[in-house]
């Protein structure tokens, strides 16, 4: 499935706007614990599951679509085939010795999660990600949450 197929950017824009205050109600409550990147994974039934990247008991960060697709798992069962990811920050996909896991490309990848929507697309992981991603990424084309979305990121790029 490819995101420019799809006629749906109002809906994820509006998911969008849900994962920034997700962000924003993280950093409010424990901004020792939870980070400035949420995930929605939406499967083609509609059922969506949202969830803020979080630092574990070890130390170890798990990343928001890591966080997303572990909830669905736990609700749902298996990740159907033709789920989208919408996240406030495209999927990383170098070595992090903080993240728990595979990168959240490879992850994805293996999920086979076929379409991403994205606040901003992270310029410092898009080089090494798309000669590895088999899924396409949009970048979202409102300019507030794009915005918005960029100024969680700066904090931590």
């Amino acid at each position: 499935m490819k995101l420019n197929e799809i006629p749906q950017r109002d809906y994820y824009n509006h998911i969008l706007e849900r994962l920034c205050h997700m962000v924003k109600r993280g950093q409010k409550d424990n901004a020792e614990k939870y980070g400035m990147v949420a995930a929605a994974l939406i499967d083609p039934k509609g059922r969506t599951v949202q969830a803020l990247n979080y630092v574990n008991n070890d130390g170890h960060r798990t990343h928001a679509e890591r966080a997303a697709i572990e909830k669905y798992e736990e609700i749902y069962g298996d990740i159907p085939k033709h789920s989208i990811i919408v996240s406030t920050l495209s999927p990383c996909s170098k070595h992090m010795h903080d993240r728990l896991g595979i990168s959240c490309t490879d992850l994805l990848n293996k999920y086979g999660i076929k379409a991403v929507y994205c606040g901003y697309l992270d310029p410092t992981q898009m080089d090494s990600c798309e000669e590895k991603r088999e899924f396409d990424v949009k970048e979202t084309n409102e300019p507030e949450i794009r915005d918005q979305c960029k100024e969680f990121a700066n904090t931590f790029l």
